[in-house]
């Protein structure tokens, strides 16, 4: 299964799981990187209406592989300015998608169920999806992300 890992990442938690899925199922990465220095509150909650990336790359080649693992760190209930930019600039069509994010506390349900619904308008087919706490050690991050992963049941 050729894979493609992308993901955005601010305090490197996310890095963490996007590169420990590498190591696991041999994927290549591609982290997306936000130049945007100063966002409200409003930016944060509303993701999914207010578009405030600048990001690099803008879009992702995705032709070479079969499987994209989309990751992003949880602000506020959303998902990043950044992950949901790279969506809108991709299409997914006949590409199968993992989606991922990483958080400290609180729930991640309705940041997934909409980040999914992002890639299923993109022609997406979404076929799996699981959140890592990362309040613990760098260890046991990649320990609940290889779990995970085989969760999924993948291969």
């Amino acid at each position: 299964m050729r894979s493609l890992v992308v993901f955005y990442t601010k305090s490197g938690n996310t890095g963490l799981v996007a590169h420990t899925i590498k190591r696991e199922i041999k994927a290549h990465v591609k982290e997306i990187t936000d130049y945007t220095t100063q966002r409200t509150v409003l930016d944060y909650m509303f993701t999914s209406v207010i578009d405030s990336a600048s990001i690099n790359p803008r879009k992702i080649e995705i032709d070479y592989y079969e499987t994209i693992f989309i990751g992003t760190p949880i602000w506020l209930g959303s998902i990043t300015p950044a992950i949901k930019k790279i969506i809108d600039n991709t299409d997914f069509k006949n590409k199968n998608v993992v989606l991922f994010n990483t958080m400290k506390i609180g729930r991640s349900h309705k940041a997934m169920e909409k980040m999914a619904k992002l890639v299923r308008k993109h022609n997406g087919n979404v076929i799996g999806a699981f959140s890592v706490r990362t309040n613990c050690s760098d260890l046991e991050i990649m320990s609940r992300t290889r779990e995970a992963l085989n969760d999924l049941n993948l291969s």
